[in-house]
Parts: C-alpha cells; structure tokens; sequence
C-alpha cells in the first residue's frame, strides 16, 4: 500500500515537472517577437502491423512517399471562439479541412493551445480522429467498400513526440506539431477482422505498403518506394531526415 501511494506521488510529481519544462521552453515567445506567425499541427498515427513490418499508405501529393495512417486532429465549433481569441487562422479552406488542428497563431499563444489541445474538450478524440481518417484513407485508395471501418475501433497510446518548435522546411516561421501515436486494441472480432484484412490488403495494394522498422528509418524500401520522414515515430521518438518541402494545396498553400 505505502509503495503504491509512494509511486503514484512520484509519478504525478514527475507530470508536474515536465508541464513546468514545458511551460519554460514556450515562454521566451511570449517575449521575443510574440505576435509573429507560429505554425502548429496536431496529428494522431496509427501503428498497425505484423511480422516486423508496419502498414503505411501513399501520399497522393507525393506518390513515391508512404506515411502513416491517421492525420490532423479536428476541433469541435465549441471551441470556435477560444480559438477566435487567441487568433488562431486555418491553414487551408478546403472542404476537407474544416475546423482541422492546422494553422497559425501568434507565438505568445503557443502555449494556451498546447495546453487547450491536452485537456482533450471540444475536439476529437484519438478514437474518433483515427476512425475518420481511417475511413477518409481507405476512400482514397478506392478500398472502402471492401474494408469497412468499425464504429468501435478503440486504440492504445504509444507515445507523444512534441517537436519543435524549429524553423520549418520551405517555410518562413517556426513550427511546433505534436504526434500521437496509438495502435489499435482488438476488444471485438470485427476489429480483428478488420484490422487482418487491412494486413492483407497492404501485401498487394499499390498504394498501401509493408514496411520494416529498418525500412522506415532509412526512408527506402528494395523496390524504390520510402517511408515519410514521420514513419520513424512509429518506431521511435527520432527522426532520422528532415521534413520534404512542403507541397502546394489547391489554396496555393504550403501542407504538410
């Protein structure tokens, strides 16, 4: 009983810390140039395979790249006017894009939206996100009908990479994105189902792709195809190659 409560005190102790470090390092910009631009995205990835390897899907922008299924986290319209007043812009206009976890905001804000995207209120969870864009991926590639994704999908978190904030490629300010990554827990048959047939469909589909932890760290796999540089947190907290430049959406903005 004394070690349990010992262990809880040392690792709420240990939270504690780290949102203090946290709350240091985004400090110095809330002094230093604070109301210029500070680009942020929120992502949610899904570690999913067998064997040793790990199922990517192709990015249509760059059709050589594969990288990880899942995407930016979306918010809720309740949060619509916090965001108003910490002036947070949308990257991108798109119909697809709405109310996404992608944009700009002064850089003495950054650290009320790292804490607001934390507390988990007025946007989608990991669940939610990951169903969605799982369902979003899987239309792309023309496999929806084939494989369709079950309402009650659940996922374990593996780790959260926060990085940055750096200068990012092909970009004029800083950036700081946060990756979540989960992998999927198999609390029914159809999730199993699903998850297998997934599997099997990445052997042979041309825009999915079975890569090993090896493959996806040196971004190249035998038949020319590469894992994204964002694969690697699937397999770890380091990336191993810098961002690609950014491709131009149908706004005439830089995406990610």
């Amino acid at each position: 009983m004394v070690e349990g409560v010992a262990t809880h005190g040392l690792i709420t102790a240990a939270i504690h810390i780290l949102e203090r470090l946290r709350r240091t390092k985004f400090l110095k910009y809330r002094v230093w140039r604070p109301n210029a631009d500070m680009r942020v995205v929120f992502v949610a990835m899904l570690r999913h395979g067998e064997s040793g390897k790990y199922v990517l899907v192709r990015n249509f922008h760059r059709p050589q790249t594969f990288g990880p299924l899942g995407g930016v986290y979306k918010y809720f319209d309740a949060a619509r006017s916090e965001f108003d007043r910490v002036l947070f812009r949308p990257e991108d206009t798109g119909p697809d894009m709405t109310n996404d976890l992608r944009g700009y905001l002064p850089r003495k804000n950054l650290s009320w939206i790292d804490k607001w995207f934390r507390r988990r209120v007025d946007r989608e969870s990991p669940s939610e996100c990951l169903r969605r864009e799982l369902g979003e991926e899987l239309k792309e590639i023309g496999l929806s009908t084939r494989l369709v994704v079950p309402t009650s999908l659940q996922f374990r978190h593996v780790r959260t990479v926060s990085e940055g904030p750096v200068k990012a490629t092909g970009r004029p300010c800083l950036q700081y994105r946060v990756f979540e990554v989960f992998e999927p827990i198999y609390t029914s048959s159809s999730a199993l189902t699903f998850f297998n047939n997934l599997t099997a469909a990445a052997a042979t589909h041309p825009d999915l792709l079975l890569a090993t932890s090896d493959e996806i760290l040196s971004r190249r796999v035998r038949d020319g195809r590469s894992p994204g540089p964002q694969a690697a947190y699937l397999v770890g907290r380091r990336r191993v190659s810098a961002d690609d430049p950014p491709f131009l959406s149908m706004t005439g903005k830089p995406r990610v």
